[in-house]
């Protein structure tokens, strides 16, 4: 399991999945035979492969898997309510019902979740593009020597593509075939949609869908600022005032000096001034936030708030990072002293981590301090050499892409020191 996981955690999953092969049942494919089983630790670290792969259908659908997993297990206890009442194990019967409360606040749902939440954002910004018709767009300009060309290699991949779907519909068969086996107990089951991974990437309401997977973690988990987070990033996209100021505030309540929580507060300000310039709030609204906005601001301008941060924490890189994100986003002709600011590798700036730099690094190529030219490839080229090891600035394969705007996520260690979400 040890070797698999970490084959994973290198984007190795085809050699992951035979490694795990040698272990599970024969004539099943091992994933969905570790599907069978519920093994999650599998599932979480297949969904982020994929996930830095930018293969977003597939890591949606473990992500989905895992979901279903919870929904399973609360609907397999219902054997047992009778059967403890008959027993008069009345204890153990309890437990089951406070079990069945907080179920989803495991930590195989938080990372699922979340992974799951970073992908819909992901869509959400940047949508799949219909490739047929992008297709049919280029071939207006071709010559008819490339045309054929082009004609002839779009001939082979739809044999390939046939041949796959062949082998594709051959081991669906022998799913089903297996699974009608052991579906004498489960007759009256309704029947799931099967979860397809070029659908799942074609959602018409990504955002929605992400709500879904945020929903069990803001009644379970709280506690967590990675949930208020995750929900700030949603209802700022959905163009929500009032959740995004409820986001806000709890993840103030939590962690105030924590550079993420600056960076929403920022957000939430320069949004706030923008709503009042176009008189686009209603009076109820526009009072509510700012009396909610008035303990986290003060009188103070998002400008005002951003130097004092920045003139607080000059050496240390995630707060160094997230005051040069919003002094960009406060005023673009601050690019260089920005750039500066959060490429700044040498002592005696401290917390220079592989996360933190990698979010750095994708906030350069996703265009958050504007058109950067050569300079994030010279960032990964000054990465490369104090982390040599990693892959995320090794310049041979393709970069890993981490999670969309908020690649900052836990920059401040909050979720690595509370991976046990319960909050009893």
């Amino acid at each position: 399991s040890k070797c698999a996981k970490y084959m994973l955690r290198a984007n190795l999953i085809k050699e992951a999945e035979e490694t795990c092969s040698k272990f599970t049942r024969e004539g099943v494919s091992a994933m969905e035979n570790l599907n069978e089983m519920q093994c999650m630790w599998f599932q979480t670290e297949c969904a982020l492969a994929y996930q830095r792969l930018e293969k977003w259908g597939d890591a949606l659908k473990k992500c989905h898997e895992v979901d279903r997993h919870f929904s399973e297990i609360i609907e397999d206890q219902f054997d047992f309510h009778t059967y403890c009442m008959r027993k008069m194990t009345l204890r153990s019967y309890v437990g089951l019902l406070r079990l069945e409360d907080v179920l989803r606040a495991h930590p195989f749902y938080l990372h699922a979740a979340r992974c799951a939440i970073q992908v819909y954002l992901h869509l959400h910004d940047k949508p799949p593009k219909d490739e047929t018709a992008e297709q049919d767009t280029n071939t207006e300009n071709l010559a008819p020597s490339e045309l054929k060309k082009l004609r002839n290699k779009q001939r082979k991949a739809r044999r390939k593509a046939e041949l796959e779907k062949a082998q594709a519909v051959a081991v669906a068969e022998k799913r089903e075939q297996h699974k009608s086996r052991q579906a004498d107990t489960e007759t009256d089951a309704p029947p799931q949609d099967e979860l397809v991974p070029d659908k799942l990437a074609k959602v018409d309401d990504p955002l929605d869908q992400a709500i879904k997977f945020l929903q069990p973690l803001q009644s379970l988990c709280s506690n967590l600022l990675e949930t208020h987070l995750m929900a700030y990033e949603i209802y700022s996209r959905k163009d929500k005032p009032l959740l995004m100021l409820q986001s806000v505030r709890r993840m103030h309540r939590l962690a105030p000096k924590d550079p993420s929580v600056h960076a929403c507060v920022i957000q939430l300000s320069l949004r706030y001034r923008e709503w009042l310039a176009q008189d686009r709030l209603p009076p109820p609204c526009r009072e509510v936030l700012a009396y909610g906005m008035e303990p986290i601001t003060g009188d103070r301008s998002p400008e005002t708030i951003n130097q004092q941060f920045l003139d607080k924490h000059t050496n240390y890189l995630p707060a160094v990072f997230q005051g040069a994100r919003m002094m960009y986003l406060l005023d673009s002709s601050s690019q260089a002293t920005a750039i500066k600011l959060a490429t700044d590798l040498d002592p005696p700036m401290s917390w220079v981590t592989i996360p933190t730099c990698t979010a750095v690094l994708n906030s350069l190529r996703k265009g958050e301090f504007g058109d950067c030219g050569d300079t994030a490839s010279e960032y990964m080229i000054r990465c490369h050499q104090r982390f040599p090891l990693a892959l995320a600035f090794n310049p041979s394969p393709p970069p890993s892409t981490p999670s969309p705007s908020p690649a900052h996520w836990g920059h401040s260690g909050v979720l690595d020191s509370q991976e046990n979400c319960l909050s009893n």
